[in-house]
C-alpha cells in the first residue's frame, strides 16, 4: 500500500470515527420506560380511599413535568396533588400555597400514607431565578412552592421539574432542609405505618 493510500485510509477512518462520535454525543438520552411505580402499600388493611389513591398515583408515576399540567401526559407538583385527589373524589385547591392552607396540619413525626408534604425548594425570587432552600435569606423560608404525597417509609411522590413524577426520600438533605409542613385530607383512623 502506498503512502497516499495509507493517508486516504486514515482520513476515511478518522472521518468515520468523528461521525460516530458526533452522532453518539448528539443522540437523545433514551426515554425512561414507564414501569409500575414502586409504591409501598399504604398499610396492612388499606381503606378503599387509600387503595384508590394508590391506584391514581400509579397512573402518574414517570409522567413528564409540565407547568400547569394535571394529567399523566404532563403535570406540575400541585397539579399532581390536585389530580390524584380528584380521582378519589376529594376536591383540593390548585396551588401549593392554597393546598397548604387547606386540610388538617400534621406533624412530621405523625405522617401517614396520603398526607401532602410541602417544601420551600424550587421557589422563585423576584427575578424569577430558582433558588434552593437555605441558600437565600430567611424571609424566603416561609414561601411554599413544592408539594408531594407521602407514601410511607420516609418516601413521597412528586413532580420534579427535571425528572418528572418520581419518588424521593424525605430524609435526603435537600428535602429535609426545605420541608415546611404537611396536611392531611383523609379523615379517619390513624394509620400504623409511618
Amino acid at each position: 500500500m502506498t503512502s497516499s493510500g495509507r493517508t486516504t485510509r486514515k482520513v476515511v477512518l478518522f472521518t468515520a470515527l468523528l461521525a460516530v462520535m458526533l452522532v453518539w454525543g448528539c443522540a437523545r438520552a433514551p426515554r425512561r420506560p414507564k414501569v409500575a411505580a414502586p409504591l409501598p402499600p399504604p398499610r396492612v388493611q388499606p381503606t378503599p380511599q387509600e387503595m384508590a389513591l394508590q391506584q391514581a398515583m400509579r397512573k402518574f408515576y414517570g409522567a413528564p413535568y409540565r407547568y400547569g399540567g394535571t394529567t399523566p401526559a404532563g403535570v406540575d407538583c400541585s397539579g399532581l396533588v390536585l389530580a390524584v385527589y380528584q380521582r378519589v373524589g376529594l376536591s383540593l385547591p390548585r396551588t401549593t400555597t392554597d393546598q397548604f392552607t387547606a386540610g388538617q396540619p400534621v406533624p412530621r413525626n405523625r405522617l401517614r400514607f396520603g398526607d401532602v408534604v410541602f417544601f420551600n425548594r424550587y421557589c422563585y425570587g423576584k427575578e424569577k431565578m430558582a433558588y434552593m432552600a437555605s441558600v437565600f435569606p430567611p424571609e424566603h423560608l416561609s414561601e411554599i412552592c413544592h408539594a408531594g404525597i407521602y407514601l410511607g417509609d420516609g418516601r413521597f411522590i412528586h413532580a420534579s421539574t427535571s425528572r418528572g413524577v418520581e419518588i424521593s426520600r424525605l430524609d435526603a438533605e435537600a428535602w429535609r432542609r426545605s420541608f415546611v409542613g404537611a396536611r392531611r385530607f383523609f379523615r379517619g383512623e390513624e394509620s400504623k405505618s409511618h
